[in-house]
């Protein structure tokens, strides 16, 4: 049992188990994290080297055992922060504690997002009679060397951090949460493209470029365009006018078609 439930939900690595039980904890000591829990719920725990813990009972020094290594020194601006009046509400402590995390969480991503810019293709390298372009790739140490002093920009909240924050972002980037972070700005920058994309096509000549071309090119655009037509509704926002400008391209190609072939292919291209 123990070995199916390592297998399915190790992997998963975000999860809490509860135990009485010594058993469990000689079988999961390899786990990074173990809390004891002390019988005064008010106390609070203290972070604890997980040297201190045998390993063999769960009714050692209640505190936070964990093998972590941070990567940051202690902030002491949160404790000055959190301690600076005594008659404070809890819900405003708890109100600034969230705003300190946000802040922190900024500073985090700011380089990344900067960085996730950088790998948008330029506007010049847009075809509209070509396929779009797509976001670069993400390389890990590509971004790591592109961060330099000035990258991690703390405000007056932060300013009591100091370590190694490339490594930081090293371990972040294995994480699920930012594979789930990326996915969406990935996404989120394919869209941008896929919708610039149209616009130039929309903006496109084409009663120049159908001057020259032969019939078998002028299906191929005819397809193209239904395609983007397509494209533009699965991005799931209105675009009338840009909607308007394809039908009207469509409309312009079909008057090059033979007419013989114009009652086979037209149904296809009525929208």
């Amino acid at each position: 049992l123990l070995q199916w439930y390592h297998k399915q939900w190790y992997q998963r690595r975000v999860r809490v188990l509860g135990v009485t039980n010594p058993y469990f904890n000689k079988a999961l000591q390899h786990w990074p994290n173990v809390i004891i829990l002390d019988g005064d719920p008010n106390k609070a725990l203290k972070i604890l080297n997980p040297k201190e813990h045998s390993g063999s009972s769960l009714r050692g020094k209640p505190g936070f055992y964990t093998r972590y290594k941070p990567f940051l020194s202690k902030d002491k601006n949160v404790k000055k922060l959190l301690r600076g009046d005594r008659q404070r509400p809890a819900e405003v402590e708890n109100i600034m504690l969230r705003r300190y995390l946000t802040e922190l969480t900024h500073t985090l991503m700011i380089p990344l997002e900067q960085f996730i810019s950088s790998l948008m293709p330029l506007q010049k390298q847009l075809n509209p009679f070509r396929q779009p372009p797509l976001l670069q790739q993400f390389q890990q140490e590509a971004f790591i060397q592109s961060l330099n002093d000035s990258s991690i920009k703390l405000n007056s909240e932060l300013k009591g951090l100091r370590g190694n924050w490339k490594d930081l972002y090293r371990k972040f980037i294995k994480s699920p949460n930012f594979e789930m972070w990326f996915q969406s700005k990935r996404t989120e920058a394919n869209q941008r493209l896929e919708l610039l994309h149209i616009e130039q096509l929309c903006e496109a000549d084409i009663y120049s470029w159908k001057a020259d071309k032969h019939e078998v090119e002028i299906v191929d655009m005819l397809l193209w365009i239904r395609d983007r037509y397509d494209a533009l509704e699965r991005l799931g926002t209105q675009h009338s006018e840009l909607q308007e400008h394809l039908r009207n391209h469509l409309t312009s190609l079909m008057e090059v078609v033979p007419a013989d072939m114009q009652a086979t292919i037209k149904p296809a291209f009525t929208l």
